[in-house]
């Protein structure tokens, strides 16, 4: 065979072998289909050559839901979990379950060589995180955590900038997740929704506001740092309708302040009684990030960057990027097992981030800084 001629049939069969793999059908099944559980499988139902294989849920209506969504796959169902990580005929896991079950469930599924996709956080205490990495380190497969926003467009390409100098050094982030309080809607709530609050409410199995929910925005600012904390100090408790001290019941607001390897600082802060018209401090969520030479300010669709001395008009970050909507956490889960890749959002990141959270938290509990290596756990 000639040389040209070996070259191009050495493409053709590379061209070949990258179209099989992006063919290559992935059988996945889902430990829990409540609210971001069947987000996550209506995700995956849109992906191409993903096959529904199985359904687990204790809840017999979330599970029949989530079976009739996915008929044309004729999945098993599943009370018991631990049935999934025996199935042979699975390729990937898609944990969402309430947060005190994703570590043990987790660590599982990669034993068993099983792709997982496991919602945040990894773990709520630092044993769960552990137990977890020692599981990934001892596993052909990956895991990719749920920490939605490192899947947004706009965050990707607005932290890009950041990194890349856009605010020359950078020194300070101050952000915050502020929410307005909303009438009771009790005869509202669907019985789904009940579930989810009965356990979400228990700190023993959601770990408390800051690691069930802000670990998101506190991963966010751990991304724009580059780097780890290696104390944080806090205050925070349950205000209304009287104040309770933490670690009892899930607080409704706190602040946290971190300091990081790399001597940058965050001041982070989380309330639900933000009245909506208070526009001098907006709600929502967004992240200063202040630098040698300006400021930008962004959400999660949005990002500007102000000059230090005023000397120009605010920037628009995203203007010109293109097609910045939306996040794609599945359609990447899926590209890696098929490419054969660490995910961007691997298992580093999750346990990081569930550790910034678990120590923020443990330092609004005991009312002391508490420093990174207290933790105890190796990354």
């Amino acid at each position: 065979m000639a040389l040209t001629d070996r070259r191009t049939f050495l493409l053709g069969t590379a061209a070949a072998g990258l179209a099989a793999a992006q063919e290559q059908e992935i059988r996945t099944a889902y430990i829990g289909a409540g609210v971001r559980g069947s987000e996550l499988l209506r995700l995956s139902l849109a992906e191409r050559n993903v096959k529904v294989a199985a359904v687990c849920d204790i809840d017999a209506d979330t599970r029949d839901r989530a079976l009739s969504a996915a008929a044309a796959h004729s999945p098993q169902s599943f009370t018991e979990w631990r049935r999934v990580v025996d199935l042979k005929e699975v390729d990937a896991v898609f944990i969402a379950t309430p947060c005190d079950l994703h570590a043990e469930m987790a660590a599982a599924c990669l034993g068993a060589g099983k792709y997982v996709y496991c919602e945040k956080p990894l773990g709520i205490t630092p044993e769960q995180v552990a137990l977890v990495l020692r599981a990934a380190r001892g596993s052909n497969a990956f895991l990719q955590v749920g920490q939605q926003l490192r899947y947004y467009r706009a965050v990707r390409e607005a932290i890009r900038q950041v990194h890349e100098g856009v605010a020359g050094k950078t020194y300070i982030i101050k952000a915050h997740r502020h929410g307005g309080r909303s009438r009771s809607r009790e005869a509202e709530t669907t019985p789904q929704e009940k579930t989810r609050t009965t356990w979400y409410a228990d700190v023993k199995h959601s770990g408390d506001l800051i690691v069930e929910n802000a670990v998101h925005n506190i991963d966010a600012c751990n991304w724009i740092a580059a780097s780890k904390p290696v104390s944080a100090f806090g205050h925070g408790k349950k205000y209304f309708p009287e104040p309770i001290p933490p670690g009892t019941v899930m607080m409704d607001g706190f602040s946290v302040q971190y300091i990081y390897e790399n001597d940058m600082h965050c001041d982070y802060s989380q309330i639900s009684f933000h009245p909506r018209h208070l526009k001098t401090l907006p709600s929502g969520m967004w992240y200063t990030v202040f630098g040698e030479t300006g400021t930008v300010y962004m959400t999660h669709t949005s990002a500007h960057f102000y000059d230090l001395y005023g000397e120009a008009e605010p920037r628009d970050l995203l203007a010109g990027k293109g097609d910045l909507e939306g996040e794609d956490a599945v359609a990447q889960f899926v590209a890696d097992i098929r490419a054969g890749r660490q995910p961007f959002a691997d298992i580093r990141v999750g346990a990081i981030a569930a550790l910034t959270a678990i120590m923020g938290r443990e330092a609004i509990y005991k009312g002391r800084s508490v420093d990174w290596k207290e933790l105890g756990v190796e990354i």
